[in-house]
């Protein structure tokens, strides 16, 4: 079967536009283009993430047979090289972003710590702003005062529907797909301590760029199973974090399911399943200077590349 995802480009023939695109390995095509005349006639072709997620599975096949006839390397179809295109964040406009702390054996083994236990311990989750977000091969700026800028790789699970008090056990039928994510992090002792309430989360995480995403949404029927998936990061191709999703906690199933009975969770929303071992903070203490290229990988979803910039 053939591995894709659903990628949202800037339009740099027409302004500042986006267009929802298709991405196979190293290739890029607008989903207007790779679906046939006849299926454009017969049912609206979705411009953009939101639009997609209303017909999620209907263009996941029509997608899969489109490919079958216009693979990335067949001149029928005017596809482009990745590195022809910018990337934008891929997933829907304005999404809740959940993300999960401490949620790997093996990072919480290196912090000294005894890991919760599922059985009776639930979840945590804070939340970050959708405009932190950033794009694949894009650029998160060193917040200003900040040097302590640390990196989290981490599997993104995007929700394809309503979600409200559901099940573990049907809690994966409720994913649209999944992409890879950098929970960039400020370790600053300004964001750690924050008198009289502790860490100030949002000072740590949320400043704009720095939650890169991508470079697309890889549909979760293409995706065998998310708890066993190589996940890795490199700084300036130096290897930081070398971890496997089985080491999470609580797994996407049990996260899904305890925060939607906190709140429904809505088409688009995000969920960062939390990071394995290796970060700078818990382990090397070198972190991020300007001018540093990360790269995140999850083997079956993809390649995210950022640069770090001056701040």
């Amino acid at each position: 079967m053939t591995t894709f995802g659903f990628a949202t480009v800037l339009d740099e023939d027409g302004g500042d536009g986006t267009v929802l695109s298709v991405m196979a390995g190293d290739r890029v095509l607008p989903l207007h283009d790779l679906v046939s005349e006849e299926e454009r006639s017969a049912t609206p072709v979705p411009d953009t993430f939101d639009a997609l997620l209303d017909r999620w599975d209907a263009w996941v096949d029509t997608v899969l047979r489109a490919l079958r006839t216009y693979p990335p390397d067949d001149a029928g179809r005017p596809w482009r090289a990745a590195s022809e295109v910018t990337f934008l964040p891929p997933t829907a406009c304005r999404p809740t972003v959940y993300c999960a702390g401490a949620n790997y054996r093996d990072h919480v083994a290196e912090m000294g710590a005894v890991p919760p236990d599922p059985a009776t311990a639930r979840p945590f989750h804070f939340l970050v702003p959708g405009a932190a977000l950033s794009g694949h091969r894009g650029e998160s700026p060193r917040p200003p005062g900040m040097r302590r800028l640390d990196w989290e790789a981490e599997l993104a699970a995007v929700i394809g529907r309503r979600a409200d008090s559901v099940s573990m056990e049907e809690a994966l039928d409720y994913v649209a797909g999944y992409t890879v994510a950098n929970d960039l992090s400020c370790r600053d002792d300004e964001a750690l301590s924050a008198p009289p309430f502790g860490i100030h989360w949002l000072l740590q995480k949320g400043w704009r760029g720095l939650k890169p995403l991508g470079p697309a949404v890889v549909p979760a029927s293409l995706v065998p199973t998310p708890h066993d998936l190589p996940i890795r990061l490199s700084v300036n191709g130096e290897v930081r974090q070398n971890s496997n999703t089985n080491q999470m906690i609580f797994s996407l199933a049990e996260q899904i399911s305890a925060l939607s009975k906190l709140a429904p969770l809505h088409p688009g929303d995000l969920l960062l399943s939390g990071t394995p071992a290796g970060t700078a903070a818990a382990h090397q203490g070198r972190y991020l200077e300007p001018g540093d290229e990360v790269v995140v990988e999850v083997v079956g979803v993809g390649r995210l590349e950022t640069r770090v910039t001056g701040g």
